[in-house]
């Protein structure tokens, strides 16, 4: 867990922050996230699940995801195989760049799939690794990589399964000799996804994994997730069940993982008013504005849930603080009692990461940092506890924008 020291303002510290001005109201400049996506156009996607087909289901998924999510990302796609089919390393049909949307959607709806369309998945993340677009350091870059099945190709007629040339691409020195009458025949080389995000990493591009279907190779894709950087928490590598990466069964999971996804690269945390925390965006305007809440839950001096809404950076009283038969304070944000009088505060807001915990009075612990934000003077007679916790808020404000 991350430890935040906190600074007590003195009075004077106070009036040096509002000495340095506020934030202007111009929106902050930023870079939108780099993501392009590596989608599975193999002849099995033709296949149907929850009466339509994968493709389809992939096509709407994508669709979905780039309407919720249009302008705050430069996007780009790269099915595979590419267009003349059978094992073809996948190609970039339409570039990453700001705009796309529109784009990638009419250009998956315009394609179609040939019987032969076999699944070169690591050849074409090993082709994604050499893209300049999406390895420029200038930029924060991903891969969104989606597949229903195993890797698999089989070439020269089905009388080989990997040639030197697909090894050579894959930089394997030791080329396989996959043969369909060997016991794993075309499926020999399953773990060639690594292989490619393995490149992507090294090339400072994260890659996302998407399952989708009972017919995917889990081993292989809990370690290419891990390989790319984006292994689920707590997972298990070598596991031969979904553990690391996303698995959809049906189209509305695939929905739900590539929205959980996008909205992971194209947002970060902020700190909105009363130190709530919250998302925002990159927009061609610049950063969106922090979507913190305004109400927050609390407990009151006799531990009895509320809520306390935010107002003039200030927070109300807990609303539960009626049942306890007197009035407290103000609380401060924190996970135990707030200042003098006053109830703790546990925010809780949407879209942060973690919780904001200030207020706790015991100094040895980092997290509280003996800070205090109620309303009144503080223990030692010092600044007021509302002009400390202004000053704080101001502070963090500035680190943000600088």
């Amino acid at each position: 867990m991350k430890l935040h020291r906190c600074t007590l303002f003195t009075t004077a510290t106070f009036a040096l922050t509002l000495s340095l001005g506020t934030p202007t109201a111009q929106a902050e400049d930023c870079t939108p996230p780099r993501i392009l996506f590596v989608v599975d156009s193999s002849a099995s996607m033709l296949g149907e699940i929850a009466q339509t087909t994968k493709w389809q289901a992939a096509q709407d998924a994508i669709n979905a995801v780039l309407t919720t999510h249009a302008s705050v990302a430069e996007y780009g796609l790269m099915p595979f195989p590419g267009a003349p089919g059978q094992c073809t390393t996948g190609e970039v049909t339409v570039d990453v760049a700001l705009g796309t949307e529109q784009s990638i959607v009419q250009e998956l709806a315009a394609m179609s799939i040939p019987g032969n369309a076999q699944t070169p998945a690591g050849q074409t993340l090993m082709e994604a690794s050499q893209y300049g677009l999406i390895t420029d350091p200038n930029y924060n870059n991903y891969v969104i990589f989606v597949t229903d099945g195993h890797q698999y190709c089989s070439v020269d007629g089905g009388t080989h399964c990997v040639t030197q040339a697909d090894c050579t691409a894959m930089n394997v020195s030791s080329c396989p000799t996959c043969m369909p009458a060997q016991p794993d025949g075309c499926y020999c080389v399953q773990n060639w996804p690594v292989l490619g995000a393995e490149a992507l990493a090294a090339a400072g591009v994260s890659t996302y994994v998407v399952g989708f279907g009972a017919l995917v190779n889990a081993h292989a894709l809990n370690l290419t997730a891990d390989a790319g950087g984006t292994g689920l928490p707590n997972c298990d590598p070598n596991s031969n069940e979904a553990s690391c990466y996303f698995q959809a069964s049906v189209p509305a999971e695939l929905n739900a993982a590539l929205a959980q996804i996008v909205l992971q690269v194209v947002t970060e945390s902020c700190i909105g008013d009363c130190g709530i925390s919250g998302e925002r965006e990159c927009t061609p305007l610049g950063w969106s504005d922090c979507d913190a809440p305004d109400t927050v839950d609390c407990m009151s001096t006799c531990d009895t849930p509320g809520t306390q809404q935010c107002l003039n950076d200030q927070f109300t009283e807990c609303s539960s603080e009626v049942d306890c038969g007197g009035t407290g304070g103000t609380g401060g944000i924190s996970s135990g009692t707030g200042g003098a009088g006053g109830a703790g505060l546990t925010t809780s807001g949407t879209g942060g990461v973690g919780n904001t915990n200030q207020g706790d009075d015991d100094p040895g612990e980092e997290g509280g940092c003996g800070c205090r934000t109620a309303i009144g003077t503080s223990p030692d007679g010092g600044s007021p506890a509302w002009l400390l916790a202004l000053g704080l808020g101001l502070l963090a404000r500035r680190r943000r924008d600088s």
